[in-house]
């Protein structure tokens, strides 16, 4: 299935507004990172994390933006081996399922914290809340995605 036929993606809200229905009353508890392994969620992993920058359109992961951003995050991070294995698992499974097998994976890693500060930083940066040169300011990304969170978990 092509995404471009709508217009593609350009954030994690279109990507939340997009999402399959059997996720649409979990979404407050997904922006959590609450790992869920079902196809809907491969399909929504692959929005958010190609959305981020994360991924390719093939679910392959981005690795020296990835990194290049964990490593802003939490410098002292053991960031490469964590990518490293991770990519490895999602090797070996389908297209479709990469991205959400590489995510799963890297929640349980001890890159877990710079990996959602990242995240949170790029899902702001393209909703337009900051800006792409702002610095890292992990007590400003945490506020910032709070008030998303509230406005979206009511």
């Amino acid at each position: 299935v092509n995404v471009s036929q709508a217009g593609e993606p350009k954030t994690v809200e279109d990507c939340e507004k997009n999402i399959p229905a059997s996720l649409k009353d979990r979404i407050c508890e997904l922006r959590q990172y609450t790992p869920d392994t079902s196809p809907d969620m491969d399909k929504h992993m692959q929005c958010v994390l190609r959305v981020v920058g994360f991924v390719d359109r093939n679910g392959e992961v981005e690795f020296q933006e990835l990194l290049g951003l964990l490593t802003i995050a939490e410098p002292r991070g053991k960031h490469v081996e964590n990518i490293k294995k991770c990519v490895a698992k999602s090797a070996k499974v389908d297209a479709s399922k990469k991205a959400n097998t590489f995510y799963t994976c890297f929640l349980t890693t001890d890159s877990v914290e710079a990996f959602k500060m990242s995240l949170d930083f790029v899902e702001l940066i393209r909703a337009g809340k900051l800006k792409q040169s702002s610095p890292f300011n992990a007590g400003q990304i945490k506020t910032l995605i709070k008030e998303i969170d509230d406005g979206l978990c009511k």
